[in-house]
């Protein structure tokens, strides 16, 4: 049964509706998204685990997401992540019977609505790089660039650049619990995938602290599963960026040489060289944006 449209939401046209996103199972949510996502740039395909999950560990309200539907059919689908005065709009898509009917603008309409009602101050979001449909629908709602962020990853490798294991004097491996404390205690601002109220959110984090002999320190986080190393955030507090970065990215992988790993929303600066010079390649870049309220 079609639940009752939310009417301080804006519908497009005369016959859209948009819905909160609680009114309906993570069953259909999971397949409408996917859905919007069968011509995506990045194929980025969800199943209702990793969607409920994705919803857990990014802190989304389905009480404040939107569904645009007309006539009982979903045309689209936006999230709402909310984090005291912070929102951060995600997983934003039109399936293909509700594009050309202004689907994604009703969406964000719905969705400013949403984060005003909770007394947000300053929206965020990504956009994939070359996506221009998207990111001139964000540019219409005043959102604007900040920063461009790389989402690296790196196969398996046998082969490691044995010297730098000459140069660590120490490795130290922490647990969870301290895995959060160094991740709080961080100088340059994460983007919202990145936030340790993020991070907190995650099971079973890992880290290691590595010394080197020249003084400089640092240290990574991050998520080992079976087949793929995640979170990854690494941080430079003495020393060359590039060198200990690359250093800390050697034990890490020296440990866990099996994994593929994935690096998600990095800055290009001289720690990206550190992560070029152990294997990760660019795979794709987004582009972060953010409005005020």
């Amino acid at each position: 049964m079609t639940p009752k449209p939310v009417t301080e939401l804006t519908a497009a046209t005369s016959r859209m509706e948009l819905h909160y996103a609680n009114n309906f199972t993570f069953e259909e949510l999971t397949d409408a998204y996917n859905e919007t996502r069968i011509d995506y740039l990045v194929p980025m395909p969800m199943n209702v685990a990793r969607l409920m999950e994705y919803c857990r560990v990014y802190d989304v309200s389905l009480e404040h997401s939107c569904v645009a539907l007309e006539d009982e059919v979903m045309l689209g689908l936006g999230m709402l992540g909310v984090r005291h005065e912070r929102a951060w709009i995600t997983r934003l898509g039109v399936l293909p019977a509700g594009r050309r009917k202004g689907t994604g603008s009703a969406l964000m309409e719905g969705l400013l609505d949403a984060a005003r009602n909770e007394s947000v101050n300053t929206l965020w979001l990504e956009v994939i790089k070359g996506n221009e449909p998207a990111h001139k629908l964000f540019r219409k709602y005043d959102f604007e660039e900040t920063r461009e962020l790389i989402v690296a990853r790196r196969a398996p490798k046998a082969e490691f650049n044995r010297a730098i294991f000459d140069q660590i004097r120490r490795i130290t491996t922490l647990n969870h619990e301290d895995a959060i404390i160094l991740l709080s205690h961080r100088e340059e601002r994460p983007n919202w995938l990145n936030e340790t109220e993020s991070l907190q959110n995650v099971r079973n984090l890992s880290a290691l602290l590595v010394e080197l002999k020249n003084g400089g320190r640092g240290w990574v986080t991050y998520h080992a599963g079976l087949l793929q190393l995640t979170r990854l955030i690494v941080e430079v507090t003495v020393g060359d960026p590039t060198e200990v970065t690359e250093a800390i990215l050697t034990v890490l992988h020296q440990r866990h040489k099996r994994q593929d790993s994935i690096a998600e929303n990095l800055c290009e600066d001289e720690k990206w060289l550190g992560f070029q010079k152990v294997g990760y390649f660019d795979s794709f870049r987004r582009i972060e944006m953010t409005r005020p309220l």
